[in-house]
């Protein structure tokens, strides 16, 4: 099941947007394998996986058993997730399909993901992390202490939390968040929460209304929303 081109595209508009966030996956498409770095090809329900430090893994169809990469790694996953991806060190994740229900991206340090499809379970990060979501977010996203940035392709319905402690956070969503769901996500990140809504509940324009919400005690504006159109 390799690959299509149309999703390999997709990942390379991403990678561009998010400044070479996915260079392992884009490299290995374009030039193939190298002597020096192997990629595993396991199939998804072939029991659990763990790879050594850095090594980079195909999983071909669902993943449905844990995969777990202490020393970090590249997880490509080329179909959905009903499993946990259990991550350290710095980490590159591609799901091709959907991250469903039951499925748990935990990344104990920095990790830059890709979702072809929904977020219907949970991704977790304890650091600096880049995800880009090709459809809806209606799972969890637990933001790490660092910097944050998320793209939603689709709609937000979902739940933005810190893991520990607030970090900086940037979310752009290409389709329709609620106004109530983006005060709730400035209340977990005072001051340090920017975002551009393409479709939302309010008129166009920048939120919140109070400016006392948008102020630190130095009179600077670090919270914010755009709103393009409303619905």
């Amino acid at each position: 099941m390799p690959v299509s081109t149309e999703t390999q595209v997709r990942v390379a508009h991403a990678d561009v947007v998010m400044d070479m966030a996915f260079q392992r996956s884009l490299g290995y498409w374009q030039h193939g394998e190298k002597e020096s770095d192997p990629w595993l090809k396991r199939t998804g329900d072939s029991g659990a996986i763990f790879l050594e430090e850095k090594q980079a893994v195909i999983i071909e169809g669902d993943c449905l058993h844990q995969v777990s990469a202490p020393e970090g790694g590249t997880i490509l996953v080329c179909g959905n997730l009903y499993s946990t991806l259990d991550v350290s060190g710095f980490s590159e994740i591609i799901i091709t399909g959907d991250v469903r229900p039951d499925g748990y991206i935990r990344a104990d340090n920095s990790c830059h993901t890709f979702i072809g499809g929904r977020l219907e379970g949970t991704l977790q990060s304890s650091d600096w992390s880049k995800v880009w979501i090709e459809s809806d977010l209606s799972g969890v996203l637990k933001t790490g202490f660092s910097s944050t940035r998320i793209h939603v392709n689709g709609d937000y319905t979902g739940s933005i939390i810190p893991h520990e402690q607030p970090s900086s956070f940037f979310l752009t969503v290409a389709g329709f968040a609620a106004n109530d769901s983006l005060h709730r996500i400035m209340e977990y990140y005072p001051n340090r929460f920017n975002a551009s809504i393409s479709v939302s509940d309010v008129p166009p324009g920048l939120y919140p209304l109070e400016d006392s919400l948008r102020r630190n005690e130095r009179g600077n504006c670090f919270a914010r929303w755009s709103v393009q159109q409303q619905r």
